[in-house]
């Protein structure tokens, strides 16, 4: 009988997971009877990584329910391993299912988890983190960390709410970012650097970004005006914003980026830090075997 091991955490989806996993609990047993589930939850930040490393070789799957704050945590413990990691959605952005492709339905998620193929995707570290999805610094970081305080019931709206409450008083940072030995140093909106293409819920920062081609995205954003920021979020949705002036777009597998000013700045929406100043970012190709294709 296949053994899978799923981590969840009570925090995602500010608390939801807690609601879903008893009905995730019947699913399994009233579809997939000839699966073994065992669930265990999480305590407190990184416990996610500590589970996975001391029981991984107890399972045939490692899992994560949760958003890509869980997905990252649970990772950090697979990257270069064989054994094939999956997910059951439950977040907030849901970012990593969407660039990956995996059904964000709990019932065809299972289903996938329990009967789909795998295949290997890149990652990326940043000082000495990996990251699936994808980072962003300045802008992006600072409405990241601003999503984290609005109130949860306003739901779908929070990552909007976040994006107003940044454009209120974000304004461009001098900083310098090295990629493919050309050194770019001027006023900085953000930068944000994809593995995969969607953030924020589904918007397109790195619209070409594709988690398999052994390259980062970079989304270079430059001074630009807060009302022209406003006037062109719509570019966001479908993928535009680097027809933009202020905008340019960079691939590579390796990245520096420094300021004289601190930084806030994600890592698969959760917050690294809003006082960085340093950033080395480096691509692992097929660093992480995901279960995402249909048998």
């Amino acid at each position: 009988m296949k053994k899978i091991l799923v981590i969840a955490n009570p925090a995602a989806s500010r608390g939801g997971v807690v609601k879903s996993l008893e009905k995730v609990r019947k699913l399994v047993r009233s579809h997939e009877p000839d699966v073994s589930f065992d669930f265990v939850v999480t305590d407190n930040p990184n416990h996610a990584t500590n589970l996975a490393k001391v029981h991984a070789g107890e399972y045939d799957i490692v899992a994560a329910m949760g958003g890509d704050g869980t997905i990252n945590e649970v990772a950090q413990a697979m990257v270069g391993s064989e054994q094939p990691f999956g997910v059951i959605p439950h977040g907030t952005g849901n970012d990593f299912v969407r660039s990956i492709g995996i059904p964000r339905d709990h019932r065809k998620a299972v289903e996938l988890l329990c009967h789909g193929r795998t295949k290997r995707v890149d990652l990326g570290r940043v000082n000495g983190r990996f990251f699936v999805n994808a980072m962003g610094i300045g802008f992006d970081g600072r409405a990241n960390y601003e999503s984290l305080t609005v109130n949860p019931r306003w739901g779908p709206l929070i990552i909007p709410i976040a994006i107003l409450r940044t454009l209120r008083f974000w304004k461009s940072t001098t900083m310098t970012m090295i990629i493919n030995g050309e050194t770019i140093r001027q006023p900085t909106y953000l930068i944000g650097i994809g593995n995969g293409w969607s953030v924020g819920g589904g918007l397109q920062l790195t619209p070409q970004a594709v988690l398999d081609d052994e390259l980062l995205d970079v989304t270079h954003v430059g001074d630009i005006s807060r009302l022209k920021i406003i006037f062109n979020l719509w570019r966001l949705k479908n993928g535009s914003l680097g027809e933009l002036a202020e905008v340019s777009l960079h691939r590579s597998n390796k990245i520096s980026i420094s300021s004289d000013h601190p930084l806030p700045v994600h890592v698969d929406g959760e917050v690294l830090g809003l006082d960085v100043k340093q950033l080395d970012i480096q691509l692992f190709p097929a660093a992480l075997n995901v279960i995402c294709l249909p048998a």
